[in-house]
Parts: C-alpha cells; sequence; structure tokens
C-alpha cells in the first residue's frame, strides 16, 4: 500500500484527462490503487437494476475514481495548486506548500505559521545587514573611481602639453 499526499477532505485540481482544470473536494481514496473519488469529477452513470419490490432502478450518476497522479492539491492559503513537502513540526509529519510555506494539515497551521514569522524575522535582518555592507563598499568604490579618474585627467594634461612642446621643436 503506498502513502498518499492526498487525504480526504482536501481540495485538488485536476491536471490531466477530461475534466482537466476542475476543482473538486476529495470525498474518498484508495490508497491500493492509487486513486481518489473527486465531487462532481469524472463522472459516470450506473444502470442499476432494483435487487427488491423496496429498491428503486435507474440510471444514476456518481464519481468514479481518479489516477492520484493527475490530481494536484489546492493550498488553502494562496490558491494554487502545489507540490507538497513534509516537514517534522511538533515531533509529527505535516504536509507543507511548496509555493508559500503554508501547512495543508488543519492540526499544524498555527505551528507552521510561527515558524515562518521566525525565518522571515531572519531573512529582513540579513538583508539589511547586506544592504548595510553594499551601501559601504559602493562609496569605497565611488572613491576608487574618483580618484582613477583624476588620475586620467592629469595623465591627459600632460601628454597633451608634451605633444605641444614637441610641435614646437620641429
Amino acid at each position: 500500500m503506498a502513502k498518499l499526499n492526498i487525504k480526504k477532505g482536501d481540495t485538488v485540481v485536476v491536471i490531466a484527462g477530461k475534466d482537466k482544470g476542475k476543482t473538486g473536494k476529495v470525498l474518498q481514496t484508495v490508497a491500493i490503487a492509487n486513486r481518489a473519488v473527486v465531487e462532481n469529477i469524472n463522472i459516470v452513470t450506473i444502470h442499476r437494476k432494483p435487487r427488491s419490490q423496496k429498491d428503486t432502478g435507474g440510471i444514476i450518476k456518481q464519481p468514479a475514481p481518479v489516477q492520484i497522479s493527475n490530481l494536484m492539491i489546492v493550498c488553502p492559503v494562496c490558491g494554487k495548486a502545489t507540490r507538497v513537502a513534509k516537514k517534522v513540526v511538533d515531533g509529527k509529519n505535516a504536509r507543507i506548500c511548496k509555493k508559500c510555506g503554508a501547512s495543508l494539515d488543519k492540526a499544524f497551521v498555527k505551528a507552521v505559521k510561527k515558524e515562518n514569522k521566525k525565518k522571515e524575522e531572519v531573512k529582513v535582518e540579513e538583508q539589511s545587514a547586506e544592504a548595510k555592507t553594499t551601501t559601504a563598499s559602493k562609496k569605497t568604490v565611488k572613491t576608487a573611481t574618483a580618484t582613477q579618474g583624476a588620475v586620467k585627467t592629469t595623465k591627459k594634461a600632460a601628454s597633451t602639453t608634451v605633444r605641444k612642446s614637441s610641435n614646437r621643436g620641429k
């Protein structure tokens, strides 16, 4: 039996097949067959014969299982179809959105938000430190180029005086 990234209650989008682009809620997963039943996706008609006098027969439309590889989870935070990452939160594995880093499991939403905030604060501090060092290095580069420009202008002035003097001698 395979471990599935899609669970009952998830919102998924179909990425291949006759219902490509449609979204729906997962009603049931069949791990042995790597399939999931999604509401309003892969609707089939079944001709059912009444088994007793109380049963009614007829043509019934119901969703059939879809291959898991044709489905992608829709992140509840960013609203995009995403791949699933695994992360250990509070000693248990949690499913995480690859695009925005939000938790796909309702039990771990708060814990993952706290971790993401801490990471963002660290990134902001690093970026501000980098900005300070780059501005300092830019100032040194500007002063270095200014001194180089001064040296170049003095060389030009010296060469023009040499040329003038050489023309006089002829």
